[in-house]
This record gives C-alpha cells, structure tokens and sequence, in this order.
C-alpha cells in the first residue's frame, strides 16, 4: 500500500491527461495502420494500371491525409505525456524535499550514497514506469481489443488465431522476459546502489585515500562494481536480442497467415484483390505498437527497486515524526537536560559483533565526563549515539526521556561539537563564526572572541573580523583555529558539548593553554570528552574507561588513582602537563 502512494495519486490526479496520452496513441497507431492498408491498396491498385488517374486519386489523398495525421498524433502524444510526466515529477520531487530537508539532520543514520541514489536513479526511474510501461502497456492492450474485434467482422476463426498470436507478444512474452529478468534486474539495481554508496564515501574520503596511497584500491573497487553492472546490462541486452528474435519469427507467422487468410477470402470471391497486400501490411505498424511491451513490462522489476527504496527512505524519515521532542524546547530554554543510557548496544551493518554492549550511564545536566580507551573501543560511537546519528540496534538513549535519534529537526540545538579537525570556510573570521548562529549580535559575537582570547589577535588583523580565513583556515595556526571552533561552540548556545580529541596535533603549551579555556568558556555545560591524553583529566567530574564497548572502569581521577593500578600506569606512561 506504501508503495502505491507513489504512483495511484497521480493515476488520478492526472487521469484525464492519461485517456488523451492514450486516445491520441490510438489515433498514431491507427493512422500508421490505415497508412499502410491505404498503401498497400493504392499500390495493388496501380499495379493494375487504372485507365484514370481519379480511380486513385482517393487513396493518394488518403495515403497523405495519414501520413500527416500519424506524425501530428504522434508529436501530440509525445507533447502530452511529456507534460504529464513533467508534472508527475515535480510532484514527486517536491514530495520527496518536504520528506528530506526538515528531517534529515535527525536521520543521519541514512547513508549519503541512499539520499543520491534516490534523488538520481530512483525518482527519474519512476519517470520511465509511466513513460514507458504503464502507458505503452494500457495502450497495446487497448488496441489488441480494438483489433481481434475488427478482425471478428471478417472471420470470427482468423480473428481467434490472431488473438493467439498478440496474446503471445502481449502477454506471454511481456510474463516470461520478466520472470527471466527479474534476478539480473534485482542485481543491476543492488549493484548501482552500492557504486551510488561507495562512490560517493570515496569522494568524500578522497584524501585520505590519496594520503593513504591506497588509491588503485579505490579505483579497483568500483571499476569491480561497475563490471557488475555492465555484465547485468549485457545481460539484459542478450535476452532483447533473442527476445526481438522470436517477436520477429512470430509477427513473421502472423504476416504468413494474413497472407493465406486474404488469399483465402479473394478465391471465395469474398474479397478483391487489390486488399491482398493491404490486409498484410496493416500487421506491421501495429506489431511494432505491441511488440515494445515485453521490453516495459520486464523492467518493472527495476521500477520495483526504486519503489521499494523510495518508500523505505520514506518510512525512516517519517519515523522522525514519532516522539518529537517538541518539549525540549522549553527543557532546552532552561539549559537542562538529561542524558540516559539503558543496555545501549550497536552494531553495524555487515560487521561482526557489536561495538557497544548494553552500556548503562546517567549524565545530569551539567556533569563532566572524559571517555578514554584504545582506538576501536567504541567511544566515537558512543558520542554519535548521543547526537541521534545512530540509532541503538539494543537498548535505548534519550535526552530528557525522548530518543535522541528521534528529535525533531535534529539535536543540533542541544549539542554541540567541538573535534580534532574543525572545518574552517574560505570566508572572513565574522561568517565563520556566525555559521554557529545566524542571529547572534556583534556584541555577541565579540563577546566570545573575548571568552576564547583571541581579541587580540583579531584586533591585529588588518580588516579584523573581515579577514579572509583562507582554505580550511589555514591563515592561522592550529591552537588557533580551534579556539574560532570553540567561539563558534559558544555561539550555538547548547547545553551539551562534546569534545572529540580536541587538542591532537598540538603542541603540549598551546593543549594546555586550549584546556584551560574550554574547561573556562564551559562552565555549567554538560561535557563528554574523547580523549587519548590524560592532561587535564583531573578537572573531569567522572572518568569512563571503555573496552570491546563495555564500561572497563569508572570513577573520578582521583579514585582510580587509588584503586585501579591499569589507571595508575596510563596516568604515569602519559606524564600529563599538571595545570597551574
């Protein structure tokens, strides 16, 4: 039923437009018919070599009045059920923004290559399910009807066998090409999907791999998945070339019995011979008009794929809906809210075991926590899960009692980010800082240049906060850049920060220096820190070891320096700057 709302609406919304795509289809074919049963009379009639040129002049008419006629109805169909298609998409693609754009910072559990290959492959592919199998499909089957009924005036027998042979190329064929089809067809969709997926984590990932020096390995994946694809595409186009064979031999069959029928009734007397030639002929305009349907009809498999994903991004999107936190606003207006975790687990796809196992944490607002562990540990994932990036494959984890992957809009509004490579624009220090919040003042704004000390520096700029920061920020240092990261923290006004190894890369001077001003600028915020150094540990309200994605040990600095010897030995192999 999902998967109707996708195309039934717009059967009825535009169903008038649909009955004049095929009337007019009807006339074009039509006209293409009575232009060949007209030319094949008028040639057996000239044949004859008439005594006077106005013993033909009718037909001659005739054979210009359809042939014009084929080309205007068939100009006009394609007019119509372009427009048609074009509204069709519009609808569709409007549809499909009003579903992404509120709710796709609260669903970032939807994978990027998803969001493309929908927008791309699957919303145009619907295009074709009109275009080129409903329509045509509606249309051959309308003039099978048509057809098998006027041949029933001549001979109710030939109109029968006749019948056997469209029912063989507008029912039979269409069924088996798409039985046959349906497995190469799931697998070239799969396949796209995944190179829609892959392609885009490697562009986004480009220097990494090119860093990495790893990049033919990249290049070896998806020229393996576009392999994939082409060899489901030769595939398919080796099965078109048997199956417009056989469409060729049995449309050959119907011309061979036409030929005989007609023979048949001219030596009965029933029928002149001069319609000899024009009964054979009318068989191929209106088998070219059936034939294409095996064609439509087998890539509905493909527009089933596309169905099927469209209707799935929209169902996760819609589950956005359920438990808005429409009360966070006012819990958010007081800067309070509570993270709970309940036998949180998460595994990811295709991945053996789960990266966190049933973890149990309460975090008021406004506690400091430090999350340290080995790399693989699961403490980034751990922070996403908090964010609603995530969604728990056990267990649950809420902000104020609602699911934080279920927020509306997002938890954009309650936390904030602060991590080890902050993306700077190439614009000047003002629009950086203001991405954080569109609305805030000057005053505000220079409030928390002032809060992060960076005044000076800025006031030394030559146009000041007009100074263009460069590509990635690179005009200033990284002690630098991370402070205008944390201005724009400030700015976002949460009530949660999360600080994902903020001080990597520095030199241990400006790490304290940038540790002092963190733990300054956020008092009264509720902290959760990722971190591999230990400096400045001691000032975390409560420190969580994580291993294999169970809680290891938990405690504050000083507790662990009492009872945990592991504790002790990191603390010491670390030798962390003490603060003054």
């Amino acid at each position: 039923m999902k998967k109707s709302s996708w195309i039934m609406p717009y059967v009825q919304k535009y169903k008038y437009r649909m009955i004049a795509i095929m009337l007019l289809s009807m006339l074009s074919i039509g006209s293409a018919a009575a232009l060949m049963f007209t030319s094949g009379f008028l040639i057996s009639k000239s044949s004859l070599r008439p005594e006077n040129i106005l013993l033909v002049y009718v037909p001659i008419v005739l054979v210009r009045t359809f042939g014009l006629g084929r080309a205007v109805f068939r100009y006009s169909e394609r007019l119509v059920s372009h427009d048609f298609i074009l509204r069709v998409l519009a609808k569709m693609r409007t549809r499909l923004y009003h579903l992404v754009e509120p709710r796709i910072a609260g669903n970032k559990q939807l994978k990027t290559g998803e969001i493309l290959g929908v927008l791309a492959e699957d919303i145009e592919g619907l295009q074709d399910l009109y275009l080129r199998t409903v329509l045509p499909t509606a249309s051959a089957l309308l003039l099978y009807i048509i057809s098998i009924i006027a041949l029933g005036y001549f001979s109710l027998p030939f109109a029968l066998l006749m019948a056997l042979y469209f029912f063989m190329l507008i029912i039979v064929m269409p069924i088996f090409s798409l039985v046959h089809m349906r497995a190469v067809n799931r697998t070239y969709k799969h396949e796209k999907d995944r190179m829609y997926q892959y392609t885009t984590d490697g562009l986004l990932g480009i220097s990494d791999w090119l860093m990495s020096g790893q990049k033919g390995t990249f290049l070896e994946r998806v020229l393996r998945i576009g392999r994939k694809v082409d060899e489901a595409d030769r595939k398919t186009k080796r099965w078109q070339y048997y199956r417009e064979f056989i469409a060729q031999v049995v449309v050959a069959a119907m011309i061979v019995t036409m030929m005989i029928f007609s023979s048949n009734l001219f030596s009965h007397g029933e029928l002149a011979n001069v319609y000899i030639a024009a009964f054979v002929l009318v068989v191929i305009p209106l088998s070219e008009a059936i034939i294409p349907v095996s064609n439509a009809v087998e890539k509905y498999p493909r527009y089933e794929e596309s169905l099927t994903r469209i209707t799935n991004l929209e169902n996760k999107l819609e589950s956005s809906k359920e438990n808005s936190l429409e009360q966070v606003v006012y819990n958010r207006s007081k800067e309070n809210i509570t993270i709970d975790l309940k036998n949180l687990s998460f595994q990811y796809e295709e991945q053996e075991g789960a990266v966190l196992k049933d973890l149990n944490l309460h975090i008021p607002q406004g506690k400091k926590i430090a999350i340290i562990g080995r790399s693989g540990a699961g403490k980034s994932t751990l922070l996403q899960a908090i964010q609603g990036l995530l969604v728990p494959t056990g267990g649950s984890v809420t902000l104020n009692e609602y699911n934080a992957s279920s927020i509306k809009d997002g938890t954009s509004s309650l936390i904030s980010v602060l991590n080890q490579n902050p993306y700077l624009f190439n614009t000047n220090v003002a629009n950086n800082l203001l991405l954080a919040n569109e609305s805030a003042t000057e005053e505000e704004v220079k409030e928390v240049v002032k809060k992060v000390r960076l005044e000076n520096l800025v006031s030394s700029l030559q146009d000041g906060y007009q100074t263009s920061m460069e590509e990635t920020g690179q005009r200033f240092s990284g002690g630098e850049r991370q402070r205008i990261a944390l201005a724009r923290v400030l700015l976002q006004k949460t009530p949660i920060v999360m600080l994902d190894e903020p001080t990597v890369g520095l030199d241990p001077i400006t790490e304290r220096a940038l540790l002092d001003t963190i733990f300054e600028t956020l008092e009264g915020k509720t902290l959760l820190w990722v971190t591999h150094h230990l400096t400045g540990i001691e000032k975390m309200d409560e420190i969580i070891f994580l291993e294999d994605g169970r809680v290891k040990m938990r405690g504050t600095h000083d507790e662990l320096l009492k009872t945990s010897a592991y504790y002790q030995k990191l603390y010491e192999l670390d030798k962390p700057i003490q603060f003054v």
